[in-house]
């Protein structure tokens, strides 16, 4: 319904537009209605477009909603597996229905009325039994995997860890591949040392360097207009300057316009900033939302302290933190920090540090030139997105 009002609201603005035009054209001369017809009809375009968006919308919604739930079975009714029901629950999109779980040591109830329904062996018959249209298998670490982060996290590098694959993981990885004698092994720690990753290496930072020129002088006038906003609507510099972790640890200073009031951290200390953040400002909010506030960035890819793709950089408090508490967080500081990733395309903002970590490590371990601009073109349809929520 409030989608209806939506449409309604801006057809009536769309009409109004339209008859001031026409309004305006009787009262003004041949070259000014020349001038009034291009204003006019870009906004026109503009919209049209925002119409299209909202029906294309609703009828979205419409379908899903005449679609039946799907039935989905989780197997493992661990804290993992809980989590996966309860995004299920609260996703948007079509509609699912978690139907139970799936565990060899029942524990009743687990999350919102979902029980577990058996063991291993009973899944094939609860599949045709509640009519399970899809099965997700949460992840459960092993002894084994829990003693292979340890060692990764705790040995700084020092020790190349190697691992005997499952099949399922020698499928989907994109291993550095060795072997014992006839025994397939994955080295954990080993890809950054091929040569073809150098040669990668070689061809992104040149592309960096080229697509960090074209940015900041197309950029420009944004950069300048938006220097003005800030220093118009709060006192303060308008570039704010601050340490970040880059490659292998290495410190280094980060460019970004200013989106929050000065001094914002006296009071609180060194705290990661919350989606509905008090201490933003107006301008901020908008900076933020159109990403304008990260493109001073594009000078740190310059000097070499970044590049455009790569894990988010962190400061250098919260990174103590992380690699001492998440497993396997030294890793992503093997590559350079990026203005944008994988992590901040496919994740949410208040999405955690742990699961960020999989994308960054995703990432990490399967360099590719044409991930990097999937990842750079991704970005600018999420910005496209938050334009229009």
């Amino acid at each position: 319904m409030l989608l209806y009002r939506h449409l309604i609201r801006k057809v009536m603005l769309c009409a109004s537009l339209s008859l001031g035009a026409y309004m305006l054209m009787i009262h003004v001369s041949a070259a000014e209605q020349i001038f009034t017809v291009m204003i006019i009809g870009s906004l026109g375009v503009l919209f049209t477009m925002m119409i299209l968006r909202s029906a294309n919308r609703m009828m979205h919604l419409e379908a899903e909603a005449a679609c039946p739930p799907r039935h989905v079975l989780i197997v493992g009714a661990g804290e993992a597996g809980r989590a996966i029901a309860s995004e299920l629950s609260h996703q948007s999109g079509p509609a699912c229905q978690v139907v139970g779980f799936v565990d060899d040591n029942p524990s009743g109830l687990n999350l919102d009325g979902c029980q577990v329904l058996g063991g291993r062996d009973d899944i094939m018959n609860l599949i045709q039994h509640y009519h399970v249209e899809e099965v997700v298998i949460a992840y459960a670490p092993t002894w084994q995997q829990k003693l292979a982060e340890t060692l990764v996290r705790k040995s700084q590098g020092q020790v190349n860890v190697k691992i005997m694959p499952s099949l399922y993981e020698a499928m989907i990885a994109r291993p550095s591949f060795a072997r014992i004698s006839d025994i397939p092994v994955l080295s954990l720690n080993g890809i950054h040392a091929r040569s073809s990753y150098r040669r990668y290496e070689t061809a992104k930072r040149l592309a960096d360097i080229a697509l960090s020129v074209i940015a900041l002088i197309l950029a420009a006038p944004l950069l300048l207009a938006s220097a003005i906003a800030i220093k118009a609507t709060s006192p303060g510099p308008v570039v704010y300057r601050q340490a970040r972790v880059g490659r292998n640890g290495k410190l280094y200073t980060i460019y970004k316009l200013r989106t929050m009031v000065t001094d914002a951290e006296r009071r609180t200390g060194p705290v990661l900033s919350s989606q509905n953040d008090t201490r933003v400002t107006f301008v901020g909010k908008i900076l933020r939302k159109t990403k304008i506030d990260e493109i001073p960035q594009f000078v740190n890819v310059l000097k070499g302290d970044m590049s455009v793709v790569g894990p988010r950089p962190e400061r250098p408090c919260f990174v103590k933190d992380y690699i001492e508490t998440i497993p396997g967080y030294r890793e992503r500081l093997k590559v350079r920090p990026g203005i944008t990733g994988l992590a901040q395309v496919c994740g949410y903002y208040l999405t955690d540090p742990h699961t960020k970590l999989r994308y960054d490590l995703m990432y990490t371990y399967n360099p590719s030139l044409c991930w990097d601009l999937k990842i750079i073109i991704l970005t600018f349809a999420v910005v496209w997105k938050n334009l229009w929520q």
